[in-house]
């Protein structure tokens, strides 16, 4: 199994950090975000570890991970920025976005999902943690809805809230079949449309073109970080690695 770890992003929403260094490289409680990360993922026995840069590239530097430019980072999206390392989408591979923080559990569970081709990690107990993102609403979640088989029939910002039975965390596991569904289906779009997609924009059109993909539903602590407020929540939740 390999894993892209998505920080190519210029974390706009917390210049206090962002215009030095890249988000992923913010320090919580002794550790950053992105070395944690790492350090679950050499942990679950992920063989590659591949790292999508961007903004203020050359402070990201660690060993034994590999390295693709996403070049254009300041005018494109989620999925382009994933797509600059479309050559490793072809084994079981974990994707995820590099300004989230979570137990070790948590990614071990998803890693351990191996029936089903396209999973995401999705967390019911979200709505507890807005109460405190006051400049971060519910709106602005990736919310999720799922029948009763376990499929997900809806992600999406817009997605009714009434509808929502999970926030999605930013963590997918694709399968070597999942990988092939996921790459082969861009074809249907134009450069221009996938230069401007967030990953749950391309997940929604997988969705209604009935591609089947599955929550994998955490318990556990998680925090996106997104803005100075949810540093300073995450930093009450989390202790080092």
């Amino acid at each position: 199994m390999n894993s892209i770890i998505l920080a190519a992003g210029k974390g706009s929403r917390i210049p206090q950090i962002s215009l030095n260094k890249p988000k992923c490289l913010i320090n919580l409680n002794g550790t950053s975000i992105l070395s944690r990360q790492i350090a679950y993922h050499k942990k679950s026995k992920i063989k590659k570890i591949i790292i999508v840069r961007g903004h203020k590239k050359n402070h990201i530097k660690f060993r034994s991970v590999i390295y693709v430019e996403n070049k254009n980072y300041r005018n494109n999206e989620q999925l382009a920025s994933l797509l600059s390392a479309k050559k490793y989408l072809n084994d079981n591979l974990i994707i995820t976005f590099s300004d989230i923080i979570y137990d070790f559990k948590i990614l071990s569970k998803i890693v351990k999902d191996k029936k089903r081709d396209i999973v995401l990690g999705v967390d019911p107990s979200w709505k507890k943690k807005y109460k405190f993102r006051y400049d971060h609403p519910y709106d602005q979640a990736d919310k999720v809805c799922y029948n009763k088989n376990k499929q997900i029939t809806g992600i999406g910002k817009k997605l009714s809230f009434n509808k929502t039975k999970a926030e999605f965390i930013g963590i997918i596991k694709l399968s070597k079949e999942g990988c092939k569904i996921f790459k082969n289906n861009l074809n249907f779009m134009s450069k221009k449309k996938i230069d401007k997609m967030q990953i749950h924009e391309y997940l929604s059109f997988l969705i209604k073109k009935k591609i089947k993909i599955y929550p994998c539903i955490i318990k556990g602590k998680f925090m996106e970080i997104d803005t100075y407020n949810d540093l300073k929540i995450a930093k009450k939740m989390f202790q080092k690695v």
